[in-house]
């Protein structure tokens, strides 16, 4: 965990976050802190992005460029771990608690990693003004996604 810690507070100035299979926060540098305290005080990024009405505010364009590749991450992952509890508890709460994920959901899709995919955020921390994201994989650079 301390080589995480390390590789994440060096990506600084820019936010770095890292999730387990649940996309529950295990570890996040300072930036990511000051970008999105909404998703870090949460603790599950999927979470956030679904049950927070601020996340709906700050994820640019959050349908089609957040929650149906998330959702179809959700659906990816719960294939490869079926028995993953966390998972299946993330999927409940999600669908649950969410009328537009419902509905995404019943579209089937399924998405690997969003790796790469330029995301648009409009935070707090930039005054409003629009800034982008790029989430990366790490599997995807060893083969191993």
């Amino acid at each position: 965990m301390k080589a995480t810690a390390g590789f994440i507070d060096n990506q600084a100035p820019d936010p770095a976050v890292v999730t387990d299979v649940a996309w529950n926060m295990v570890a996040h540098n300072e930036p990511a802190r000051l970008w999105l305290p909404g998703a870090v005080h949460a603790g599950n990024q999927m979470r956030w992005t679904f049950l927070s009405p601020e996340a709906r505010e700050q994820l640019v364009d959050w349908e089609h460029d957040w929650a149906r590749p998330y959702l179809g991450q959700i659906r990816y992952e719960r294939g490869n771990h079926p028995k993953n509890e966390a998972l299946r508890l993330l999927e409940r709460d999600i669908l649950a608690g969410s009328a537009a994920a419902r509905r995404i959901w019943d579209r089937r899709e399924m998405v690997d990693h969003g790796d790469g995919a330029l995301r648009r955020l409009k935070l707090p921390y930039h005054q409003g003004r629009g800034v982008a994201a790029s989430p990366s994989d790490p599997r995807a650079a060893t083969g191993s996604a």
